[in-house]
């Protein structure tokens, strides 16, 4: 009974990607140039830029509708939207999005994405992690060098008591060597 339902799910998800194929699905850039909606011959992109950059979206704005293909092109910059109304016939809404992208200058942030918000976050406590054990260390430790040290402590103590053949502190050890023989930190670089 399991087949069947996974067989179905197969075949459903297959009709459905041929359906969507059949579309004009546009890409859309999470938080640089994303695709709030799309009718024919009317485009709305969520564009932070044009918050921030408010000079380089008029000369956008003046710049699509010059080409005679874009009607109007509605800027919000309390929402960072812009609504392009297009004549379908003329131009793709592929190529209207295209030309907003590198009419504000969106190439390089698409092309380099940023870090995912878990990987800032983790960064951002590292680093203040970081500063705090330096400010009261007073210089003397960062938290990467703080780290290998309590590690090869740890690995070392363990080794006393229980011997070496105790895999714990061979991967303390070991752990500890990686951290303070590491790239970037000083430690043993001549």
């Amino acid at each position: 009974m399991k087949s069947i339902w996974w067989v179905a799910l197969a075949a459903g998800s297959a009709a459905y990607s041929l359906v969507r194929q059949g579309k004009d699905v546009l890409p859309s850039f999470r938080g640089v140039a994303e695709v709030r909606s799309h009718l024919p011959g009317r485009l709305r992109l969520f564009i932070p830029a044009i918050a921030r950059q408010e000079d380089a979206a008029r000369t956008m704005k003046e710049t699509l509708e010059a080409t005679g293909a874009v009607h109007s092109v509605t800027l919000n910059p309390r929402t960072a939207t812009a609504l392009i109304c297009y004549d379908e016939a003329q131009v793709g809404a592929a190529v209207i999005e295209g030309a907003v992208i590198r009419l504000m200058a969106l190439d390089a942030e698409i092309a380099h994405p940023t870090a995912c918000r878990v990987a800032k976050g983790l960064k951002t406590g590292f680093g203040a992690l970081d500063r705090g054990i330096r400010e009261v260390t007073d210089g003397l430790f960062d938290a990467r060098t703080l780290a290998g040290v309590a590690l090869a402590a740890g690995g070392l103590g363990r080794m006393a008591r229980r011997g070496a053949g105790v895999p714990g502190a061979m991967t303390l050890l070991w752990w500890a060597t990686d951290i303070l023989g590491g790239k970037g930190n000083g430690v043993g670089q001549g």
